[in-house]
């Protein structure tokens, strides 16, 4: 992926948190969104290991490769992205592993570039749309 400065992306042992400036309507982008992480494989499902309940996309069971997690919020012109993986089997997770280091590095990458599309296609909505171009008639 580009160096972009319009985001930012921080790491914890836990969890990698992204922040990406959006315009549009969020509604809009969510729906892209959303399209996008079913396409790659991504199940909308209740994550309960923490405090409270959370509302998180979901790819794996645990059985082949470890469990990839992304969590979508909205604040006002923003998007933060939360992703993590996490081994265990099924709804039973045991741990949580930020996008970063060497143990679990294959379904770590496959999880960033998951997150990778998902900051592209958030920021494409912010683009200038070039419907309002009209071709120069030629005699």
């Amino acid at each position: 992926m580009q160096n972009n400065t319009s985001y930012t992306i921080n790491h914890t042992n836990t969890r990698t948190f992204v922040q990406v400036p959006i315009a549009g309507d969020p509604n809009a982008i969510n729906t892209a969104l959303s399209a996008l992480l079913t396409q790659e494989g991504y199940s909308m499902t209740q994550y309960a290991e923490g405090s409270a309940p959370e509302l998180v996309w979901k790819k794996g069971t645990g059985f082949a490769t470890a469990m990839k997690f992304i969590k979508l919020m909205y604040q006002p012109n923003m998007l933060l992205i939360n992703a993590w993986t996490s081994s265990g089997i099924g709804s039973l997770t045991i741990g949580e592993m930020s996008l970063t280091g060497g143990f679990g590095a294959i379904p770590k990458k496959s999880c960033m570039k998951t997150v990778e599309k998902v900051i592209q296609l958030a920021q494409s909505f912010g683009a200038q749309p070039q419907q309002n171009y009209v071709p120069p008639v030629q005699q």
